[in-house]
């Protein structure tokens, strides 16, 4: 994963190439990083220090040259699993018939001349941040229409601390829900609240527990038994969230993304938000919940 999504750009005219890295970069508000090169000079020097997530090539550049790319991203995917999604300008279809033949190409499309800038812009972004990421301004529409990779990470982490913190052996979650799509009210006693402002997520953070789960989940972390949530052992919960958001911190950082540290806050009693997606989990020790409440702060 890498939050510096990286889309590159290959064409040889110069006015061209800067014309269409301008476009994109205003269009994603700078969420693409973009590269541009006139032919395949210093592409492997490029490629090894960024993941291309996006290629266009204008076949301007030659046969010669084209097709080196080509035959270079080919092996990526069989050497390493990177699927870049590529596009290529051409109008002529003698070479494109050659580019069909000589080449086993997943996620490519062709694109004719002359090209709509705006519509290539719009193709890039997608291609580049996915449906979700390029189409944010109608999130508005969707709840869940988040950028659910970022929210895995603390999935991710959130299972591996609870696993090594409690010895928890059979931890499992559920897909992401609205709230108001439950059945059930959730039974939550205490949560622990945590404020994230970035590019690629804005909102409420929690962790949160009926009084069973973070009951039994403190008698194993602090071999302290307590029957019920005090004064004395309600910080727990912001304890643990933030040791979930320093491991969480430190995957966005190694993937590109720096988050400012925060100071959870507590929470008691139930979420009221309008919009609040939950994860459920389940261990031994009971039920608890991941929810996110996207662009409330």
């Amino acid at each position: 994963m890498e939050f510096n999504r990286n889309a590159l750009i290959i064409d040889s005219s110069n006015e061209d190439r800067e014309l269409l890295k301008d476009k994109l970069l205003k269009a994603s508000a700078k969420k693409i990083i973009v590269f541009s090169l006139n032919g395949r000079q210093k592409l492997t020097e490029l490629t090894a220090q960024h993941k291309i997530k996006c290629l266009y090539i204008n076949a301007n550049i030659g046969k010669k040259d084209l097709f080196f790319i080509l035959k270079y991203f080919s092996m990526l995917r069989e050497k390493d699993g990177i699927e870049t999604a590529i596009f290529i300008a051409c109008d002529d279809y003698e070479l494109l018939q050659e580019i069909t033949n000589e080449f086993n190409l997943k996620n490519t499309q062709f694109l004719h001349m002359p090209l709509d800038t705006e519509d290539l812009v719009k193709k890039i972004q997608i291609a580049t941040l996915g449906k979700v990421e390029a189409l944010a301004k109608k999130a508005s529409s969707d709840p869940l229409n988040i950028d659910l990779e970022f929210v895995n990470v603390f999935i991710t982490n959130t299972k591996k601390v609870l696993t090594d913190m409690a010895q928890i052996k059979e931890l499992t979650h559920s897909a992401p829900m609205l709230m108001s799509n439950l059945k059930e009210p959730l039974n939550i006693a205490i949560s622990s609240k945590i404020l994230i402002s970035s590019t690629y997520f804005k909102g409420s953070y929690y962790i949160a527990f009926p009084e069973e789960t973070f009951l039994a989940l403190y008698n194993v972390v602090v071999q302290e038994t307590q029957s019920k949530i005090t004064d004395e052992n309600k910080d727990f919960a912001s304890e643990l969230a933030n040791i979930i958001y320093g491991q969480c911190k430190k995957k966005f950082s190694d993937d590109g993304l720096n988050l400012e540290m925060v100071i959870p806050s507590l929470h008691l009693g139930e979420i009221q938000y309008k919009v609040v997606i939950v994860i459920p989990f389940s261990c031994d020790l009971g039920k608890f919940y991941l929810a996110v409440a996207p662009g409330l702060i």
